[in-house]
C-alpha cells in the first residue's frame, strides 16, 4: 500500500469514526427524551391521583417536586394550583395558575381556574358585604325596638302615674267628705310605704284643712295599725303643720 493509499484508507477511518459517534449521539438523545418526557408524565399523574384522593398536602409536596426536575411544565404548574385551590389557599393557588400562564397562555385549565377564582372571590366579597348589611338591619331593628320600648315605658309609665295620682287625689277627698278615716289613713299608709313623699305631703295639706293638728294626729294614731309608719306620719304632719304656720 502506497503512501496516497494510506492517507485514502486512514481518511475513511476518520469519516466512519465521525459517522459513529453522530449516530450514537442522536440514539442517545432519542432515548434521554422520551425519559424526561415519561418522568414530567409521571410526577403529573402522581400529583393527579393524589388530588384525586383528596391528600391534597402531598399532592403538593409531590407536585413541587416534579417541578424542580421541569420547571417549565404548565401542566405541573396548573396542577399544583389545583392541589392548593383544594385545600382553600386561593392566593396560593391563583400564583400557580398564572405561573402555567407565562409559560402557556392558552392552558385552558388554568385560564378557567383563574376565571372561577376571581368568580369565587367576587362572590365571597358580596357574601361579606350582604351579610354586614344584614348584621346591620339586625342591630339597626334592634336599637329601634328598644328606643321604642323605652319612649312607651317612658309614656306608659308618665300615664299611669298621672292617672294614679288622679285616682289618690280624688279617692282621698271623696274619703274626707264621707268622715271614712279608716280609708283616708289607709292612703295615706300606702303612700308613706311607696315613698310618694310629694303626693303625701299634698294629702297631709288636704288633711289640715280639714281638721287641725290635734285631730289629724288622732285620727292617725287611732286608725294606723303600723307604729313605725303612724310614728312617721306624725312627724310628717307636724312639720308641714310648722311649715304653713311659718308661711302664715
Amino acid at each position: 500500500m502506497n503512501k496516497v493509499e494510506r492517507i485514502i484508507w486512514l481518511v475513511c477511518v476518520i469519516l466512519t469514526l465521525t459517522a459513529m459517534i453522530g449516530i450514537m449521539e442522536c440514539r442517545a438523545a432519542e432515548i434521554a427524551s422520551p425519559a424526561g418526557l415519561e418522568s414530567e408524565l409521571s410526577c403529573g399523574r402522581m400529583g393527579q391521583e393524589l388530588i384525586d384522593r383528596g391528600d391534597y398536602e402531598l399532592a403538593v409536596s409531590s407536585l413541587e417536586q416534579g417541578l424542580k426536575k421541569h420547571p417549565r411544565s404548565d401542566w405541573l404548574y396548573s396542577l399544583l394550583g389545583r392541589a392548593y385551590f383544594k385545600m382553600g389557599d386561593l392566593e396560593q393557588a391563583e400564583a400557580q395558575f398564572r405561573m402555567a400562564l407565562d409559560i402557556d397562555k392558552n392552558n385552558p385549565a388554568a385560564k378557567r381556574m383563574v376565571y372561577e377564582m376571581r368568580k369565587t372571590q367576587d362572590l365571597l366579597r358580596d357574601r361579606d358585604f350582604y351579610e354586614w348589611i344584614n348584621i346591620a338591619k339586625e342591630r339597626a331593628a334592634d336599637l329601634v325596638t328598644l328606643v321604642l320600648g323605652v319612649w312607651l315605658g317612658t309614656l306608659l309609665t308618665g300615664i299611669s302615674g298621672r292617672f294614679y295620682s288622679h285616682f289618690v287625689r280624688t279617692s282621698f277627698r271623696k274619703a274626707l267628705a264621707k268622715k271614712d278615716f279608716d280609708y283616708v289613713t289607709d292612703i295615706l299608709e300606702d303612700l308613706q310605704i311607696k315613698r310618694e313623699k310629694a303626693q303625701l305631703r299634698m294629702r297631709l295639706r288636704e288633711l289640715l284643712k280639714e281638721y287641725d293638728l290635734e285631730e289629724a294626729k288622732e285620727m292617725i294614731i287611732e286608725y294606723v295599725d303600723d307604729r313605725e309608719i303612724e310614728d312617721k306620719l306624725v312627724h310628717f304632719l307636724v312639720q308641714i303643720h310648722k311649715k304653713s304656720q311659718a308661711k302664715n
